[in-house]
């Protein structure tokens, strides 16, 4: 027989006895700890950051009994002693290490595989299925350790050797953590900045090889032929080799060569040039300050959120400065996913993930370029992947001396990008288990009424990142990671990952059911953004910066005649109301004013000044938008109705005239088919949309297509945004007029330093689930709407698009056509059903109809109300 089973059995037999003790501890530690794990009680009594860490250290606890049992099994029988073992004859090599592996597979193995299996079975997964869980590796990494462990218990006689052997080796992982080393580093090409982070498979291959290496190494020469002293030797090398895995020299592994080989893994041929993906500034100009002093970086917003080192900040100079460019992600890739919630089909963008950022700066007279340092502990360094992302750099005094000197210095960023592509699956919030082919096993539960949990286990290949959401509610998503995994799937096939996701705010929509998805890695791609100056643009346009440099932020004010107030509307909301009845009119219509989506009631400033001569005007902030509160339920329109009847009731507004705009028609078609007894008329600019009833899903496709053809409005000047009147000559730059919202609106909807909206997506995306398909045959008072209709295709051809651009006129073209269709179609619909209708068309009007075309909206308005007046009720 090729091996005798008696004598390993005997062997494991006798280990078994020599340590009880410790395996009875570690097998309380195995069988416990995936039931800890599994623990989310302690998180509902508010006690969810202790049970983390309980969670995180108990995992290491048992992987620490596990290694501790590995060496000492290893050193009951040291290599000396082997010919001489208590059988009282030689034991063959062979023999005692399947011996030891079987003990290990019996102490260790079994019981850790044991717990899992009881625990997943007990959670309903199936016999088959819950073994084939508990049979995975739970953590990859953790794996790649355990081949050096069990080179050192071979090499090692004893417990006290074993531990002086992994300080040493500790210490040797280390080195790069002394300073006094980091110049003989970079002699042989370390660079301690470049880790490869997502990309940390490229060196945990050549780490496992080496802890291998060792292993074989050691057993063969000091087991097999007893030569300790090139066991040693051959240890050293493996330790080497283990150094040079964590820390690269350039020439071995960079960057450069990780990209490259994930290029070769996971690109479609054509990869490159096949995807819309346009890197963009936010801003013209990249926000920059001052290094300064450390007592003025504690006050410095931009160099708090930069959070650099004092020792980087030391190198590059007080005179130096810190740079933030925030750029946007424009891929036009969507999926499309049909959910029963929702009841239409939602569109899944694909999503962009940054997997290295570098930045250059050149100099004019020099050939060649200065690198910039990236900051590594900026704040939103863990912050999930997002379309707009910013990056912090360190531009030392000598570069801005030299730039300084040289005005045809260019700035160069140039990003390395995966692409990630869904796989969305609708999961019912019914504690359930589902199967899913990317996501394995999962389900959801609603806990305690106040999260949704989601919890997905699978086997196998993963996913590169798993997300959870509201179903049309993208601000909603949670991801499992903040940075995607890149491992490629076939390393991946015997782990087993257990994903977790907490939604909070269900109730913003129907929570019956949660979009999961799987996030695959369909390539990766470069793109380059090019400045002609440091900060953006030529110094004349983004001049540096000096320490008096500061916004204006008293060029902005909100000088409109009304009075603001709240009015609660239900128990804990509040709306904020603008009034501009100007003292007693008893005789005069009274009028309510709603306003689009992510708007307030400051949008009507203008107009209602001009409305308030003739009528009782006040204009209202919905729920979830500017200083109105934000609950985290009551987004339908039915609720959102409810909130104006309220209001007109507290107000003691007697059968108002209600005008909307945009979204603010959906309240109107609720109310004046439903409470058509509480208004006197209806209003809608360019508001008068059945926005869910879809017709030809395509058409919905198509729009998204198109619209990701045609480039965003330039980015603003930092000048541009210091007053209001500024900001009308960006807009007088870019679209050639000067139409804006109202100066108190752009206070109250912008951020005035980086134009991004104040408003949160979150709120906004559940008024947009809760809508209903209009009612108009039960309108039962008169209405007007008011249409913003373009006259040609030309007339949507912004200043910014390139008319020479064949895809632009295209694109352009198609979209007037379908705008026109649409609109056509809503206005016969509208005109048609609702019983006392009138349609206005604007030609050439913007959205914001009456920002564009204030006084013909004005005379339409006064005109309507005049005749509606007329009739008695």
């Amino acid at each position: 027989m090729f091996f005798n089973l008696k004598l390993i059995l005997a062997i494991v037999k006798k280990d078994i006895r020599a340590l009880l003790p410790l395996i009875a501890l570690a097998a309380v530690a195995f069988l416990l700890q995936p039931v800890i794990a599994s623990m989310d009680a302690l998180a509902s009594a508010g006690d969810a950051e202790f049970l983390s860490v309980v969670q995180a250290n108990f995992y290491w606890l048992s992987y620490f009994m596990a290694c501790l049992l590995m060496v000492s099994v290893l050193q009951l029988d040291p290599a000396d002693s082997l010919t001489h073992d208590w059988l009282a004859r030689p034991v063959p090599r062979l023999h005692w290490l399947l011996a030891k592996l079987l003990f290990m597979l019996l102490v260790i193995f079994l019981p850790v595989i044991a717990g899992r299996f009881a625990l997943y079975l007990g959670q309903g997964y199936g016999l088959v299925s819950s073994l084939v869980f508990a049979a995975a590796i739970e953590k990859l990494p953790a794996t790649l350790p355990v081949p050096l462990l069990f080179a050192i218990g071979l090499l090692a006689p004893n417990l006290r050797r074993a531990i002086a052997l992994m300080i040493i080796l500790l210490l040797v992982i280390l080195i790069p953590a002394w300073s006094a080393t980091r110049p003989l580093l970079e002699m042989i090409g370390i660079d301690l900045g470049s880790e490869l982070d997502s990309m940390m498979w490229l060196q945990g291959i050549p780490m496992f090889i080496a802890g291998m290496l060792a292993a074989m190494a050691v057993f063969w020469w000091l087991f097999c032929r007893r030569q300790l002293r090139i066991a040693r030797m051959a240890f050293a090398i493996c330790t080497a080799l283990l150094f040079f895995s964590i820390y690269p020299p350039q020439w071995l592994m960079s960057w450069d060569r990780a990209i490259n080989i994930h290029r070769w893994l996971m690109n479609e041929p054509g990869a490159e040039s096949h995807y819309e993906l346009v890197m963009e500034p936010l801003q013209a100009c990249y926000p920059a300050s001052v290094i300064g002093s450390a007592d003025s970086r504690t006050s410095n917003p931009l160099m708090l959120s930069a959070a650099w080192e004092e020792t980087q900040l030391r190198l590059a100079g007080a005179n130096g400065l810190t740079m933030a460019t925030t750029v946007r992600a424009r891929l036009s890739a969507t999926e499309w996913l049909y959910s029963s919630a929702a009841g239409r089909e939602i569109a899944m963008d694909w999503r962009v993930e940054r997997v290295r950022t570098q930045a250059f700066v050149r100099p004019g007279a020099l050939d060649s370029d200065i690198q910039l340092r990236r900051s590594t502990t900026a704040e939103n360094r863990f912050a999930p992947i997002q379309e707009i992302d910013t990056d912090y750099w360190l531009i030392p005094e000598s570069v801005v001396h030299q730039v300084v000197s040289d005005p045809s210095a260019e700035l160069r960023i140039h990003y390395d990008l995966a692409l990630l592509a869904p796989t969305a699956y609708e999961l019912p919030v019914n504690g359930q288990i589902h199967e899913f082919p990317e996501l394995g096993a999962c389900r959801a539960w609603l806990n305690n009424s106040s999260t949704v949990e989601v919890d997905c286990i699978k086997r196998g290949s993963q996913a590169a990142m798993v997300s959870a959401e509201l179903a049309g509610i993208e601000a909603s998503r949670t991801d499992r990671y903040y940075r995607a995994n890149l491992t490629p799937r076939l390393l991946e096939a015997f782990t087993r990952r257990q994903t977790r996701l907490t939604l909070a705010h269900p109730f913003l929509t129907d929570s019956s059911s949660v979009l999961v998805t799987a996030w695959d890695v369909k390539g990766i791609i470069s793109r380059e953004l090019v400045s002609d100056g440091l900060l953006g643009d030529e110094f004349n346009i983004c001049p540096l910066p000096d320490d008096n440099d500061a916004m204006l932020a008293g060029s902005w004010r909100d000088a409109a005649p009304h009075q603001t107030s709240f009015v609660a509307v239900e128990p804990g909301v509040r709306l904020e109301v603008l009034d501009w009845r100007k003292g007693n009119k008893p005789e005069a219509t009274d009028m309510l004013l709603l306003p689009g989506l992510g708007a307030t009631a400051h949008s009507y400033d203008e107009l209602a000044a001009g409305l308030s001569e003739h009528y009782n005007v006040v204009a209202i902030t919905r729920r979830g938008t500017g200083a109105s509160s934000r609950p985290d339920r009551g987004y339908e329109i039915e609720r959102l109705g409810q909130d104006v009847l309220q209001l007109i009731s507290t107000l003691g507004l007697d059968r108002p005239v209600l005008v909307g705009h945009s979204i603010g028609g959906e309240e109107l078609s609720y109310i004046g088919a439903h409470h058509a007894d509480k208004v006197r008329g209806l209003v809608y600019l360019d508001a008068a949309y059945d926005r869910v009833t879809v017709q030809d899903a395509t058409e919905a496709r198509r729009f998204r297509e198109l619209y990701a053809l045609l480039p965003p409005r330039p980015a603003m000047y930092p000048e541009e945004g210091e007053s209001y009147l500024a900001l009308k000559k960006y807009m007088l730059r870019t679209q050639g007029r000067d139409s804006l919202p109202p100066e108190g609106e752009i206070m109250a909807s912008y951020d005035l330093a980086t134009g991004t909206n104040r408003h949160n997506s979150l709120y906004l995306d559940a008024i947009m689930m809760g809508l209903d398909a209009p009612q108009y045959s039960k309108i039962a008072v008169p209405a007007l709407a008011l249409y913003a209709m373009p006259s040609s295709a030309r007339a949507i051809m912004e200043p910014w698009y390139n008319p020479d651009d064949l895809r632009i006129r295209e694109a352009v073209n198609e979209l007037y056509q379908m705008e026109v269709t649409r609109k056509q179609e809503q206005m016969s619909r509208f005109n048609s059903e609702i019983p006392n209708s009138e349609v206005v068309v604007l030609t050439d009007a913007d959205h914001w109809i009456f920002v564009s075309h204030p006084e013909r909206v004005f005379e339409e308005i006064v005109r309507f109300v005049s005749r509606i007046t007329e009739v008695k009720p």
